[in-house]
């Protein structure tokens, strides 16, 4: 008899058990040669299984895990010798490596952007760059800017991430926000800049901006409380929000409602100091409102599983799982 084969969603859900399993045994056992043998071959065996690996969330803070290895490495090499130490060294080599050398290809767009970057705010932190016009910037975690500022313009680019502009008024110079295909163009206001993986999403707080994408196509006018979701060439959405309520990150806050509970653990991830794996397809049904502290990522998102019965697991000091099956 022919078994049936996995629906799309039963065949997710199996493949991110497989991606967690692996990074438990990679960290139980990392001088284990077999193992890490194994998991490299899992890794290339399908793109889904490469793709599951790196949906395990901030995967290039798992690179930390080698330095782990390292460690053990060196004490142990102090206190053995000959042969037997050559060859014990390369068995942690292997499994911290193959799982370096998967984690390192994810992590490159990030190492590009912080090689031409102005201002980035690190894990867990917010930053404000004041530039030389007196504008403010503030940028959520993990998100990075280059400026780029002239006689006759003042320009700045939101490289990844949520930034927050509260513009000088200077109508000699217009202040132009660049994210991925998009341009922002203001005289003086305050607004949010959100660039996604495929666009942006804009809100204004206070003035008055101008969105359009670089191909020069017609550019959508935005008040206070108005917001755009863009995709250049895909789609585009308006809509409307309490002006108070944009950005509520500034002051430590996200504020959701009816949004699926995966929205926030994402956005929980950039304030929390390692990493959170989020497992089963509970996380896209569920829907939430409420409140949560930026600033207690950890409490946060234990207040999360216990109001819509999930679960989260501490695997070591710095990782936890979050699953809603």
């Amino acid at each position: 008899m022919i078994e049936p084969l996995d629906s799309g969603a039963e065949a997710r859900a199996r493949i991110d058990r497989e991606a967690v399993d692996w990074l438990i045994a990679l960290q139980e056992a990392p001088r284990d040669a077999a193992l890490g043998e194994r998991f490299a071959a899992w890794v290339e065996a399908d793109p889904a299984h490469a793709a599951a690996w790196a949906e395990t969330g901030n995967v290039s803070r798992l690179i930390a895990a080698t330095r782990m290895s390292s460690v053990v490495r060196a004490r142990r090499d102090r206190i053995e010798g000959g042969s037997r130490r050559r060859r014990l060294r390369r068995i942690p080599l292997f499994a911290a490596g193959a799982a370096a050398a998967c984690l390192a290809l994810v992590a490159m767009p990030g190492l590009i952007v912080r090689a031409r970057v102005d201002a980035v705010a690190a894990t867990g932190e917010m930053k404000t760059v004041r530039l030389a016009d007196g504008s403010v910037v503030r940028l959520a975690a993990g998100s990075a800017l280059a400026i780029d500022y002239g006689e006759g313009a003042r320009k700045v680019r939101l490289l990844q991430g949520d930034g927050y502009f509260d513009v000088a008024h200077d109508p000699a110079r217009p202040f132009q926000v660049e994210a991925g295909d998009t341009v922002t163009r203001v005289l003086g206001t305050a607004f949010e800049i959100r660039k996604g993986g495929d666009g942006v999403a804009v809100a204004v707080r206070r003035g008055r901006v101008a969105v359009a994408c670089n191909d020069r196509s017609a550019a959508s006018e935005l008040e206070a409380g108005q917001t755009l979701d863009l995709a250049c060439g895909v789609r585009s959405a308006e809509g409307r929000v309490e002006p108070s309520r944009i950005a509520p990150w500034v002051e430590g806050k996200v504020i959701v409602a009816d949004r699926p509970m995966r929205e926030i653990v994402d956005a929980l991830r950039p304030w929390y100091g390692g990493i959170i794996i989020a497992r089963g397809d509970g996380l896209d049904q569920r829907r939430v409102t409420g409140v949560y502290d930026l600033r207690h990522p950890e409490q946060a998102l234990t207040a999360l599983a216990a109001a819509h019965h999930a679960s989260v697991r501490r695997i070591t000091p710095w990782i936890l799982v979050i699953s809603a099956d």
